[in-house]
């Protein structure tokens, strides 16, 4: 056994044991190495302390359940994932979220709260390109796309199904950036991802097209038989860089998301996300292929 898989074992463990106290010292136990091993061969492994990783999945799932069970009362929400009192769960929520239960549920809460989803052993392997990659800060003016629209929950096919429709439509854009500039926007929902992720494939537009007919990403979750078309106000990025299949871009995702972003101070006020596929993408099924993600941090 390698040192990931080792600590794929003790992911498997506390992912197993989120409703019981979960110690480091018992972890360092069940793997058999010492405590201060431990933590070092965890941390450089997911970029996490062992205790940040358990923190970070007990809250991210009570967030879940926050937002899905209304009439849940968070004190027993709280007692749900081994909190020893209410108090703690807060301090941890407020330390790691930047706001609190109740505001979350009210959905008064000002910023997107990071989130930490399970880990995979596909996910570790994707990581060591990320550990190694710093992203840039950039600005962009506005962005006009037009595409084709769709909510994806569990099927990602409804994406390949998008693009596809996009390149049957191309020549019926007639405002489109030639050579074409092809992207992929997100938006998330306000259950962050449980009511499913929005997603615009499309093409940028030139700036002296019309987006009077612009229409919200919101509306609709099945494939729009119209393409929409959607405006981005300038704004403030952290460009990332995925390299490797399109299918395993959750893995950065969760890199972006649940370990990088929570060691900085940056604050995600603008919910949404997008892909540019540039000179660099050569399909999403190439292990070269390098396409560019863009978190927005603050608008211009």
């Amino acid at each position: 056994m390698d040192n990931r898989q080792l600590i794929m074992t003790a992911i498997d463990y506390i992912e197993a044991n989120l409703r019981q106290p979960v110690s480091v010292r018992s972890l360092s136990q069940f793997t058999g190495y010492s405590m201060y091993h431990f933590i070092r061969l965890f941390q450089g492994i997911t970029g996490l302390t062992p205790g940040d990783y358990i923190a970070r999945r007990k809250i991210t799932e009570a967030v879940r359940d926050i937002l899905s069970k209304p009439r849940r009362s968070l004190l027993d929400i709280s007692l749900d994932y081994s909190f020893k009192d209410y108090e703690t769960f807060v301090r941890t929520f407020k330390r790691l979220l930047h706001t609190t239960p109740t505001m979350l549920r009210r959905k008064t809460n000002a910023e997107l709260p990071l989130l930490l989803h399970r880990l995979y052993s596909h996910d570790l392997q994707q990581w060591p390109l990320q550990h190694t990659s710093r992203p840039q800060t950039v600005e962009i003016g506005e962005i006009k796309l037009q595409g084709v629209q769709v909510t994806v929950h569990d099927d990602p096919s409804l994406i390949s199904n998008a693009w596809k429709q996009l390149s049957g439509s191309l020549p019926s854009i007639s405002e489109r950036v030639l050579p074409e500039r092809f992207y992929q926007l997100g938006y998330w929902t306000d259950n962050y991802g449980d009511d499913g992720i929005r997603f615009l494939c499309g093409c940028e537009l030139t700036n002296t097209s019309s987006c009077a007919s612009a229409r919200s990403l919101t509306g609709q979750s099945l494939l729009s038989p119209e393409l929409s078309v959607h405006s981005l106000a300038p704004a403030r990025y952290l460009k990332f860089l995925h390299t490797g299949r399109s299918a395993d871009i959750s893995a950065t995702y969760k890199y972006i998301y649940g370990v990088f972003l929570p060691k900085t101070d940056y604050r995600l006020t603008l919910p949404y996300e997008f892909e540019y596929y540039g000179k660099d993408y050569l399909g999403p099924e190439n292990p070269a292929s390098t396409s560019e993600i863009y978190i927005p941090i603050s608008s211009l």
